[in-house]
């Protein structure tokens, strides 16, 4: 089977750079390890749940403008997401000013900061002491939780921009992210791309304008060029073989950060927090992350667990995780274990380090990760392209405009060389 073009991965990033060449002429197929296309954009319409939920990315993180264009231009409505931001320290609900002081001052501080380092060094240098242990402490929870980052890889320069930011207008999509994938995905099938899923691409042979890529079920597939937008977790594995092998590009595969999280997907009888208008919470429990649906009207709390915390606890038991999460919504809601598990009418655990072709969550930047996406953006032998949200150098990292962008940017690429 021989194309132009062969893209590996059917998330985000593949589907934006398929739909893109397509439409300049191109003959284009994708190959996906998985049944069915998203990637780590996964809504889950499963029985038990009396809505559609989202075992993966869930929120727009601001005014998105590729994001945003494409669900206008398909017609899909997005929501803003309503309800206050509460924090819970040591059971006290909006604990007071003290934290304020001390994040503002550390904003400040790192406003003025110019020699990057691990985030662990910045709060060991400019906060030491028992002064600032509650603050380097909520700090590396924040850190782990919004960018699933390990304080003692990651960049703080990087994390800065999207801190400033934290507070943007968030959305939703009604229904379900996947149906921006479903529209990319029928885009790119009435335009004559051919999809293969269940297809896990395993050897890449190449050499200057030729590729050919086998997969594990023994299939061949040639082409020109191959674009690869699997996530970092499995740039990282191995389990794609280079024939010959990267160099330079391999090493800096490396270098990328990509953190792991666990998603719990609780649904209960009664919505036992109504009344205290809730959009999420920030606590020190085991669990320390909750958000509502609002302001739709449901019965579901999702749990947010990430970063190394994530990473160590994938390998527990399903039934020690939902514990773990009922512990910690009781303790918060000051409600009896029991009770509350009486009130659970249906659940999903999704550890995201164990989804065999994702292996994880989403990137971020450690202190090598700049120069490293400057080798991985340009070319193999003008034969072997990368994209996916790791490889993004925008103000949004870690989300699906990311991936847009870089499928977008890897399909005005080749249609430059070709030019």
């Amino acid at each position: 089977m021989k194309y132009d073009i062969i893209i590996i991965g059917a998330g985000a990033a593949g589907l934006m750079a398929m739909k893109e060449l397509l439409a300049d002429g191109y003959r284009v197929c994708m190959l996906e390890a998985a049944p069915n296309s998203g990637g780590r954009i996964m809504t889950l319409k499963e029985k038990g749940f009396k809505t559609p939920v989202e075992a993966g990315a869930e929120f727009i993180h601001g005014n998105l403008p590729l994001t945003l264009s494409l669900l206008q231009y398909a017609g899909i409505p997005f929501e803003p997401v309503e309800g206050k931001m509460i924090t819970v320290h040591k059971g006290e609900w909006d604990p007071g000013q003290e934290h304020e002081e001390h994040w503002a001052k550390l904003m400040k501080t790192l406003r003025k900061l110019k020699k990057d380092m691990t985030i662990r060094t910045f709060l060991g240098e400019y906060f030491p002491g028992t002064e600032y242990k509650e603050l380097r402490e909520a700090t590396r929870r924040f850190a782990e939780g919004f960018d699933l980052a390990d304080t003692g890889k990651a960049s703080i320069l990087s994390v800065r921009k999207e801190w400033e930011h934290e507070e943007q207008m968030q959305y939703r999509i009604p229904g379900g992210y996947c149906q921006l994938t479903d529209y990319l995905l029928r885009l790119c099938r009435r335009r004559g791309g051919k999809i293969y899923f269940n297809s896990c691409a395993r050897n890449i042979h190449f050499e200057k304008g030729k590729v050919l890529v086998k997969t594990r079920d023994k299939l061949k597939f040639e082409a020109s060029r191959l674009i690869v937008t699997v996530s970092a977790g499995v740039l990282r594995s191995g389990m794609l073989h280079f024939n010959p092998g990267l160099g330079a590009h391999q090493a800096a595969i490396r270098q990328l950060g990509f953190g792991s999280v666990i998603k719990f997907l609780l649904q209960f009888k009664n919505p036992f927090w109504k009344g205290r208008g809730i959009g999420f919470l920030f606590s020190d429990e085991p669990i320390p992350t909750w958000w509502t649906q609002r302001p739709e009207k449901n019965n579901l709390l999702t749990g947010w667990l990430g970063g190394p915390a994530a990473a160590k606890m994938s390998s527990e038991k399903e039934g020690s995780l939902l514990q773990l999460a009922l512990g910690s919504l009781a303790s918060l809601f000051q409600m009896k274990g029991a009770e509350l598990k009486s009130q659970l009418s249906h659940y999903k655990i999704i550890r995201w380090e164990k989804q065999p072709y994702i292996l994880g969550g989403y990137s971020y930047n450690t202190i090598y990760s700049e120069k490293a996406i400057e080798v991985l953006t340009q070319p193999v032998e003008d034969t072997i392209f990368f994209a996916g949200e790791a490889l993004y150098t925008g103000e949004f990292q870690g989300t699906v405009e990311a991936a847009l962008q870089t499928g977008l940017e890897v399909a005005k690429k080749i249609r430059k060389m070709d030019k």
